[in-house]
């Protein structure tokens, strides 16, 4: 019970979070899972399913309980299923976007008990499975079990989110949350009045990190 007031008070969080990544007409799926796994008779829930039925919805905290590769018309698709934490419910979809299955694979490589964030179209309801049916998903991040207690922000669980920006150089330069480490050199640049060399110092170390992750390797 203090897990669903908890995730009902950070519901609200989820629109902040996917600010950029989610259009204003996508609903909040981990909402519809709740309302549906607490609807009181065939009635309520057929309501809630028919407001939800093929509109884009956003999930969150999903955790990977089935995975399996196949070929269908020639193409690579993953069958999955997650565990969605609020409704005790289980949510299937099958993965198809060539971005979405290369997702999967980045470190850390999303595996049997990982936890995605996602979005796909509501279309159906197994009520003997209980599970929620999804179409047309693509992933948007790897994701925590469960909802942070106090403020989250996106680069937390998306390491390619952008964490620091600097535009008082001559260019504007961004970091992600996976290369944070290098506001530690901050101070060297910016207290000697030098924003150009501090700009100039972030784009080589960037492109150096790129070049060395397009080829598999590690960067400090």
């Amino acid at each position: 019970m203090m897990f669903r007031v908890l995730f009902i008070f950070v519901s609200g969080l989820f629109l902040m979070l996917s600010t950029g990544s989610v259009t204003a007409r996508t609903m909040n799926g981990n909402d519809f899972a709740l309302y549906f796994s607490e609807a009181k008779d065939t009635d309520e829930r057929s309501a809630v399913f028919e407001e939800a039925k093929g509109n884009p919805h956003f999930f969150r905290y999903l955790q990977i309980m089935e995975m399996k590769e196949q070929t269908v018309e020639g193409r690579e698709v993953i069958e999955m299923v997650a565990f969605e934490p609020a409704s005790l419910m289980d949510i299937s979809f099958t993965l198809s976007r060539s971005r979405s299955m290369q997702l999967l694979k980045e470190e850390p490589e999303s595996k049997l008990g990982s936890a995605l964030a996602l979005t796909g179209k509501v279309i159906g309801v197994d009520l003997k499975k209980n599970t929620v049916r999804l179409g047309s998903v693509i992933v948007k991040h790897k994701d925590r079990l469960s909802p942070a207690i106090g403020k989250e922000l996106l680069c937390e669980v998306d390491s390619k989110a952008l964490f620091y920006s600097y535009t008082a150089g001559p260019r504007f330069v961004g970091l992600t949350y996976k290369d944070r480490d290098l506001l530690q050199y901050r101070e060297k640049y910016l207290d000697n009045g030098s924003p150009k060399k501090w700009v100039e110092f972030l784009e080589k170390e960037l492109a150096r990190r790129d070049a060395a992750r397009n080829q598999g390797e590690e960067t400090p």
